[in-house]
C-alpha cells in the first residue's frame, strides 16, 4: 500500500512503516546548545588586565566592556592619582598630595575587588564613592569654590556614566551635583575655606591642576575609544560568522528544496506506475499468471527505483549523522567487482552496453572496509551504465601503485566538463548528461562515493573529457598486515525519528531478498517478489 502526500507510508505486505519525508533530511538541526551558542558568540581577544576579569564575563558583551573599563580605570588612573600626589608634596601642599595619594591607592584597589567578587555593581560604586570623597576633601584645603580642585568636580558625572550602569551613574552625578550646589551656597555664604599650602604656589597649583584635568579627561576619552573600538571588532566578527550562517542556511534552503523535488518527482512517476499497474490487476475479472507476473514486474521495478532513491538518502543521513562503522582489515577486491559485474549485466546488456571486468589473477587487496568498498564500487558501476549510450563500453581495472590499490572505473559516456567536475561530488547535484535510458538519479551517489573513500583514508578523483568520457579512480591503502582499525558511530546522534528505523530495516530486508532471488535466477532480478 503506497500513498504519495506528506508523511509518506508503505507497506509491503506484513512489514510496514511510516515517516515524514522531512525526517529524512539530514542537515536541519543544531547539534548541540554549545555549537548554537558558538555561533553566536565573538571570540574574546586576549588584553592586557584581562587577568582582573572573572571567566563568566567573558560570556557577556556588556560585562566585558564594562569590566575593562573599570580594571583599566583603577590600574592607569590609580597610578595618575599617585603621580599626580607627587606634585602636591612637591609644591609643598602636603594635605592635598595625601589626599590624593590616598584616593589613588583606593582607586588601584578596585580591580582586584572585581576580580574577587566580579561584581561591576560594587565596584562602580567604589569609584563612585572614592572620588566624591576625594575631590570633597580635596576642595575643602584648596580654597573650595575658589580653588582649582573644584572644576575636577566635573569629571565625576564622565566616569559615572563610563564605569557604572545607568542608575548607578545617575546617583553618583546626582550627588556630585549636590555637593557643587552645597559649595556654591557657602561661598555665596562668604564662609571661608582653607588653602593649606604657601600663597606663592598657588599660581602654580591651580595651573598643575587644569593641566592635569585636561590630561585626566583624555584619558578618560582614550579609555572609551578603546573600548568602542574593542566592541566594533568584536561586532564585525560576530557579523562576518552570522555571514558564514547565512550562506550556510542559503545552501540548506537550495538542498532542501532539491530534496523537495525529488520528492515530487522522482517518487511520483514510479508511484503513478505501481498505482496504474495495481488498478489495471484490479480490473482484470480473470487475469491469467503471465498478466499477473508481468504486472508484478513492473511494480516491482518501480518500487526498486523508490527504494533505491529512499537508501540514497538515508545513507546520506546515517555518514552526516556520524552514524557509518566502518572497519578497515584485509578487503580482497576481485571478488566483489566479479559480482557486480555479475549483478549489472542484464542492465548493460539491455541497453547494448559492453561491461568489462580487466582485472587479473593475484590482484592486489586494499586496507578497507568491504561493505563501503561495495557500496563504492557499486555506485560507481551503477552510474556508469546509466549514463553510457547504447552500445557504449563501461570497464573496471584494478591496479597497484606504489603503496596504493588503485579502482578505475571507466566509460564511453558524454564526459563533463571542467566546471561541472567542480561541482560533482555535491549533495543532490545533477549535471548536464542525463540518464540514457530513462533510470532514476538522485544525485547523492558521488557525495555518499567521497564520504565513504575518504573515510577509509583514501581518495577518489574524476578524470574526464567532454564528449570523451569518463574515469573515476578510487585510491585506497594497500594491505600491508596492518592491524585492524574500527571506526564506531558518534554517540551523539541518535536514530531517525518518525519510524525511518523501521522504514530503513524494511529496505534492508527487500534489498537482502532481491540479491538472493537474483543470484538463484542467474543475475536477473526482475521475476523477484515483494516480501509478504
Amino acid at each position: 500500500e503506497l500513498s504519495c502526500g506528506f508523511p509518506l507510508s508503505v507497506r509491503f505486505g506484513p512489514v510496514s512503516s511510516s515517516f515524514s519525508l522531512f525526517s529524512l533530511f539530514p542537515t536541519f538541526s543544531v547539534k548541540s546548545e554549545s555549537q548554537a551558542e558558538s555561533l553566536s558568540a565573538a571570540p574574546v581577544i586576549p588584553q592586557p588586565l584581562d587577568g582582573f576579569l572573572p571567566e563568566s564575563f567573558k560570556q557577556d558583551e556588556e560585562s566585558l566592556r564594562r569590566g575593562r573599563l573599570q580594571v583599566r580605570f583603577g590600574v592607569y588612573g590609580g597610578a595618575m592619582a599617585v603621580v599626580y600626589s607627587a606634585l602636591f608634596f612637591y609644591l609643598i601642599h602636603p594635605w592635598g598630595g595625601a589626599i590624593v595619594a590616598l584616593s589613588g591607592l583606593a582607586i588601584m584597589a578596585v580591580p582586584w575587588i572585581v576580580q574577587k567578587t566580579g561584581n561591576l555593581s560594587l565596584a562602580g560604586h567604589v569609584y563612585g564613592s572614592v572620588l566624591m570623597i576625594g575631590l570633597t576633601a580635596l576642595c575643602a584645603v584648596s580654597g573650595g569654590l575658589q580653588g582649582s580642585a573644584y572644576a575636577w568636580m566635573a569629571a565625576v558625572p564622565a566616569c559615572a556614566l563610563l564605569l557604572m550602569n545607568l542608575r548607578g551613574a545617575l546617583i553618583w552625578s546626582g550627588i556630585c551635583v549636590a555637593v557643587v550646589i552645597t559649595y556654591a551656597a557657602l561661598d555665596f555664604a562668604q564662609v571661608g575655606f582653607l588653602k593649606l599650602y604657601p600663597p606663592e604656589t598657588e599660581n602654580m597649583i591651580e595651573a598643575a591642576g587644569s593641566i592635569a584635568l585636561v590630561l585626566f579627561l583624555a584619558f578618560m576619552a582614550l579609555l572609551f575609544e578603546k573600548s568602542r573600538v574593542e566592541a566594533f571588532e568584536r561586532l564585525q566578527v560576530a557579523n562576518a560568522k552570522l555571514a558564514v550562517v547565512n550562506r550556510e542556511l542559503v545552501d540548506l534552503n537550495r538542498q532542501k528544496n532539491e530534496f523537495l523535488n525529488i520528492a515530487a518527482n522522482d517518487l511520483k512517476n514510479p508511484l503513478s506506475i505501481i498505482c496504474d499497474y495495481a488498478d489495471l490487476l484490479k480490473e482484470l475479472e480473470s487475469p491469467t499468471l503471465e498478466d499477473i507476473q508481468g504486472r508484478a514486474t513492473d511494480i516491482l521495478r518501480s518500487g526498486t527505483v523508490m527504494l533505491d532513491t529512499i537508501r540514497n538518502i538515508l545513507e546520506v543521513r546515517r555518514i552526516e549523522d556520524g552514524r557509518v562503522s566502518l572497519s578497515q582489515r584485509r578487503c580482497d577486491l576481485a571478488g566483489p567487482i566479479a559480482e557486480l559485474i555479475l549483478r549489472y549485466e542484464p542492465s548493460a546488456e539491455e541497453k547494448g552496453i559492453n561491461l568489462d571486468n580487466t582485472i587479473g589473477p593475484n590482484a592486489p587487496e586494499a586496507f578497507a572496509d568491504p561493505d563501503a568498498v561495495r557500496q563504492v564500487i557499486d555506485h560507481l558501476l551503477s552510474n556508469a551504465i546509466k549514463f553510457t549510450e547504447p552500445e557504449g563500453s563501461v570497464w573496471i581495472s584494478l591496479v597497484l601503485a606504489a603503496k596504493e590499490v588503485v579502482i578505475e572505473v571507466s566509460d564511453t559516456g558524454p564526459g563533463l566538463s571542467r566546471e561541472e567536475q567542480a561541482q560533482l561530488w555535491g549533495k543532490f547535484v545533477r549535471l548536464s548528461p542525463q540518464p540514457t535510458g530513462g533510470e532514476n538519479s538522485v544525485g547523492l551517489g558521488l557525495w555518499i562515493v567521497k564520504r565513504l573513500v575518504e573515510a577509509m583514508h583514501g581518495r577518489v578523483l574524476c578524470r574526464s573529457v567532454e564528449r570523451g568520457g569518463s574515469t573515476f579512480i578510487v585510491r585506497l591503502p594497500l594491505w600491508m598486515e596492518q592491524e585492524e582499525i574500527i571506526v564506531q558511530p558518534t554517540e551523539e546522534t541518535g536514530g531517525f525519528e518518525d519510524g525511518a528505523p523501521a522504514f530503513e530495516r524494511l529496505i534492508a530486508d527487500i534489498q537482502e531478498r532481491a540479491e538472493a532471488k537474483a543470484r538463484a535466477t542467474g543475475g536477473k532480478s526482475e521475476d523477484i517478489a515483494l516480501p509478504g
